[in-house]
């Protein structure tokens, strides 16, 4: 293990214009697009890339603040398809599973509010709805637990609470909780699921015998434990309203967490944080480590990999001066091992990143040509590249 911090600036260069039209350098192991559109305003937030059984890459997106855009590209990064799909789906969870050859998404439609699922072909660019839960109002995250069946964050403004509802993988409903709010929070969920304004980190997730969420709880953005069997809430670690948040999460060993703060929009980061599951306890006396290059109120991506026979945990985001930044930490000894950025061209807010299948890393990201067109971008780092990191 390396005893010593080191910092890289990964610099890729950018060709524009229409991606078939591209000159690459080292195709399929790495390469650097930015996808042209006619239109000039709209934008592309990416919420989720993977990689597909094809070696290309699909795209999960926000356009139009909250609409679903997918796009599909080769190996090479070559667009293959697009499709952005009109309303009443809106507002898609950030995340795509697989699902037998292709994969699942979710989203919510806008005029019930319910959850809808959907699958998605990526070889033939269909998309088929298979469900619609009308128990999930405002669906604000989603969770795949290690048999295939599902944790769903969402929000009921009738009763003025945070829910939880476990399914199983046939989306047949186990249990569901409520988890009452004390203050009118109801704008702030709108709001987020419309993409007006910074979106809030919502989140839900499964650490040993407790599922745990990040949403409105009591008087604050918090972060709830609850028991896994049947919901029962069991501790919570307070923020302070929305301006003090744990803004990613990744349980890391029994009562460890790898975690990240956004407090009063300034970012830290903790590697190796020790959280009580069934205690009250509050969230800024977590010994976090302030970052003031990230960026305010920034998302943060938080993923567990392996790489040169090293368990890492490695945190994705972007920093004041838009450049995607990642900090690698060695899992066992919590260690900063690197910071590494990508891009220096043009502004970038992170989408999401994925190991691929040739050992490197592709990343999706937002861009602005001529500082306020939005565009999609990808970056491919190969192996050598991305181990080069480390």
């Amino acid at each position: 293990m390396k005893k010593y911090l080191i910092i890289k600036l990964v610099i890729i260069s950018l060709t524009y214009g229409c991606s078939s039209d591209e000159e690459l350098i080292e195709p399929r192991n790495s390469f650097t697009r930015i996808y042209e559109t006619q239109q000039f305003s709209g934008g592309y937030e990416p919420l989720a890339i993977v990689q597909t059984s094809d070696s290309g890459y699909l795209t999960l997106s926000k356009t139009e603040q909250w609409k679903v855009h997918l796009f599909k590209s080769d190996d090479e990064g070559i667009s293959q398809w697009e499709m952005a799909l009109e309303e009443p789906l809106v507002s898609p969870l950030p995340h795509l599973f697989a699902q037998d050859s292709g994969f699942i998404m979710f989203g919510m439609n806008e005029l019930s509010q319910s959850l809808e699922v959907h699958s998605v072909n990526p070889t033939t660019g269909t998309i088929s709805q298979i469900n619609t839960i009308s128990n999930v109002r405002y669906p604000l995250a989603v969770h795949r637990t290690a048999d295939n069946g599902w944790i769903f964050l969402g929000y009921d403004r009738e009763s003025r609470s945070s829910t939880l509802h476990a399914y199983t993988n046939a989306f047949t409903e186990i249990w569901s909780e409520s988890y009452g709010v004390e203050e009118d929070v109801e704008e702030y969920v709108i709001d987020h699921v419309a993409g007006v304004g910074s979106a809030l980190p919502f989140f839900v997730g499964i650490s040993g015998n407790y599922v745990y969420f990040n949403g409105f709880y009591n008087y604050s953005f918090s972060l709830v434990f609850a028991n896994q069997s049947n919901g029962e809430a069991a501790g919570t670690l307070h923020g302070y309203r929305d301006e003090s948040v744990i803004s990613a999460l990744h349980p890391t060993a029994n009562g460890q967490y790898a975690l990240a703060q956004s407090k009063f929009g300034q970012g830290a980061l903790l590697s190796n944080a020790a959280i009580s599951e069934q205690t009250i306890a509050v969230g800024s006396d977590l010994p976090t480590v302030d970052f003031n290059e990230i960026d305010e109120n920034a998302r943060v991506i938080i993923k567990e990999i392996t790489q040169a026979g090293q368990d890492i945990i490695l945190y994705g985001t972007q920093t004041k001066r838009r450049q995607l930044v990642f900090y690698a930490y060695a899992k066992e000894s919590g260690e900063l091992m690197s910071i590494n950025y990508l891009g220096q061209t043009n502004p970038y807010l992170l989408g999401d990143f994925t190991v691929t299948g040739d050992g490197g890393l592709v990343v999706a990201a937002e861009t602005y040509l001529a500082g306020r067109f939005s565009r999609l971008q990808l970056f491919k780092l190969s192996e050598k590249e991305f181990s080069d990191w480390f």
